[in-house]
């Protein structure tokens, strides 16, 4: 099966042995679930759950003839219908999610019980970290100290491209210190387009890591080569400290760097 159909079923959230199970099926039509288990790679008893699983999600069906049950997958002509759908009822839980959005701070905010320090894991984790720094970034500046090679290393460009655009988009005004280097450079001929006032360190206080400080927030990210981390503290006292000591820095430092 092709490495993009394999992508585009994980995208509707089907599990890699979904894809591979489904994948066995468009291409061979109607089995016996032996069969199935075998080309799938699996064993069988993971395959019977596999297709339970699949024939709820309206994906496979099964017939019965005599004592045995084979099965076959939806047509592949009605996925795209299948994708759309999908769509719509993401559109629709993703309108409501929003409606729910104020209900669910204000209870956060009433509860005493909740956690201020929340931790996330891995590249995606880390991605949603950086999310909460847009999302929930109601002064409208953020204060970042950006080892900007690390962040490149690990995130890649294209996100950091989309997390760029969508900080400016919202309008969001970023001031930043970061090491010198030729990324950073290159970075800084863009602070007019993307609302960012830039300021260098020398080049040998690099560092792998990020501070962002909003709000009554600081996230710390740690960009790990197997495994980055992200940490978000939301304490006022703490915030304000950090935003004093970026501003400190960054009255030391000239326009230009040092």
């Amino acid at each position: 099966m092709p490495t993009l159909f394999q992508r585009i079923l994980e995208n509707l959230g089907l599990s890699p042995k979904e894809v591979q199970v489904l994948g066995a099926l468009l291409q061979s039509g109607s089995m016996f679930a032996s069969l199935i288990a075998k080309n799938a790679n699996l064993n069988r008893t993971t395959t019977y759950g596999i297709l339970k699983s699949l024939i709820e999600k309206g994906l496979v069906s099964s017939s019965r003839k005599g004592g045995t049950i084979k099965y076959q997958s939806i047509d592949i002509a009605l996925l795209p219908g299948y994708v759309a759908r999908k769509r719509d009822q993401l559109q629709e839980s993703e309108i409501q999610l929003r409606e729910l959005i104020p209900q669910i701070k204000l209870l956060k905010e009433k509860s005493q019980l909740l956690p201020k320090i929340q931790f996330f894991e891995g590249e995606e984790g880390v991605k949603q970290a950086y999310e909460d720094t847009l999302e929930n970034n109601k002064s409208k500046e953020l204060y970042d100290f950006t080892g900007t090679d690390a962040v490149f290393r690990k995130m890649g460009s294209e996100w950091v491209a989309y997390y760029i655009k969508k900080r400016t988009d919202l309008g969001i005004r970023c001031f930043d210190i970061a090491p010198d280097s030729d990324r950073t450079r290159s970075s800084m001929g863009e602070d007019k387009k993307y609302l960012r006032v830039t300021k260098l360190l020398p080049g040998e206080f690099s560092f792998n890591t990020e501070i962002d400080i909003y709000d009554n927030k600081v996230a710390i990210f740690s960009f790990s080569q197997d495994n980055p981390v992200a940490v978000i503290i939301e304490d006022a006292n703490i915030a304000q400290t950090m935003k004093t000591l970026f501003r400190y820095i960054d009255t030391t430092i000239p326009e230009k760097g040092i």
